[in-house]
């Protein structure tokens, strides 16, 4: 498991119900609802990282 989704996978998501997560190495370095401008400015920010992407589900989420 990467460090990143290993970081996805014990955040608390309490107020992050249908919001992107963007990780890299390991640390959460932005939440929004735009996918693009937190790419964007994650890319700004870390040019030569590949950034971990998630949305949060909504606790009503059922998959089958």
């Amino acid at each position: 498991m990467t460090k990143n989704l290993l970081a996805f996978t014990k955040l608390d998501t309490s107020k992050l119900t249908n919001k992107y997560v963007v990780i890299i190495d390991g640390k959460v370095i932005e939440t929004g609802n735009d996918i693009q401008k937190l790419l964007k400015k994650a890319r700004k920010e870390y040019p030569t990282k590949t950034p971990f992407v998630a949305k949060v589900p909504s606790s009503e989420l059922l998959v089958l």
